[in-house]
């Protein structure tokens, strides 16, 4: 992975190409996930939009406001919907219906669109401490995200056009602040394989993602609004490589987790309230013969943020020696 310094302008050139799902997958007041391959738009709108121009990313200041022109084409017609900045907490917050706390809703604005599904609105995107700053009523929801949400895999903040009616999320474009942080790279550890074993564990390695996550934590953060693989939102499954040879592997990611109150999801049984559960890794890789102890794996998965890849093709890598 390039050093940290050489990032950011990276981050925006990278999210000039690919957007990433974090571009606030779910609606702005609740909603269904976004696809990579979506991109811009969220399905199943097929809407086009530009922010200040680009289609998935617009670079932003850490102390002033930054004024966010939109303009879309095929959307609803004649349709009341809404343009706000939000917190990437609400891709992954449990009950979604609570998503609407991680928007700055005083700097966003209402517009109804034109007869042919057209729509043109300026917004200015903040960030937390800057003059005026961005502020959600969940007090966790800040721009750009911590160090811990990044290391969860919610890497950006963004503008999102929903449907204000039905709560129904239709386009998103990444907000890229000059010191946005940048993930902390995953780590993998395998389990010991027993006699003839043909399979051997994999997982995090102990202590490295812990739940809540923190500024310390290393995580699988390619795809946390949906995990990976994820068959329903077009994201593939791990590679894995001994020694340079793919193999096959059951390996998955899980979806990384907000809890607030009424929460529904499993994951936050138990949890307080304002606990981010990381994604976790689990799963098996098959070991072909002759492998024996020592061989290099490096688990590869895809990454669907608009942050650069640490591994080939703009995955997120780790590598560990079979045990």
């Amino acid at each position: 992975m390039p050093h940290r310094s050489r990032f950011r302008g990276g981050i925006l050139r990278r999210a000039c190409t690919v957007a990433g799902t974090l571009g606030l997958g779910a609606a702005l007041l609740g909603g269904m996930a976004a696809t990579p391959a979506s991109a811009i738009p969220i399905p199943p709108s097929t809407s086009s939009c530009t922010y200040n121009g680009s289609p998935v990313a617009v670079g932003a200041s850490n102390t002033t406001g930054t004024p966010v022109t939109v303009d879309c084409t095929g959307l609803p017609a004649n349709t009341l919907l809404i343009v706000a900045q939000t917190s990437p907490l609400a891709g992954v917050i449990s009950p979604s219906t609570s998503a609407a706390t991680e928007a700055d809703l005083s700097t966003g604005t209402s517009v109804t669109t034109s007869a042919t599904g057209t729509l043109t609105a300026t917004i200015t995107v903040t960030a937390t401490g800057g003059t005026p700053g961005f502020k959600a009523l969940d007090h966790k929801a800040v721009c750009p995200p911590t160090q811990a949400q990044v290391n969860a895999g919610l890497t950006n903040c963004v503008v999102t056009v929903a449907n204000l009616a039905t709560s129904t999320g239709l386009n998103f474009g990444n907000i890229v602040y000059p010191t946005s942080p940048i993930p902390n790279l995953p780590t993998l550890h395998l389990q010991n394989p027993s006699g003839s074993a043909k399979h051997v564990g994999a997982d995090d390695r102990t202590g490295a993602c812990p739940t809540p996550v923190h500024a310390t934590s290393h995580c699988w953060w390619g795809a946390a609004l949906t995990g990976a693989p994820n068959t329903a939102a077009g994201v593939p499954g791990f590679t894995v490589l001994i020694n340079g040879t793919p193999v096959a592997n059951t390996l998955k990611a899980s979806p990384a987790v907000y809890c607030v109150t009424g929460a529904t999801a499993t994951a936050c049984t138990g949890r307080p309230v304002g606990t981010l559960i990381p994604p976790k890794l689990s799963g098996r890789i098959t070991l072909p013969a002759g492998v024996s102890a020592g061989a290099a794996v490096t688990a590869l998965e895809p990454n669907t943020t608009p942050v650069p890849g640490n591994g080939p093709s703009n995955t997120v890598a780790a590598s560990a020696t079979l045990p």
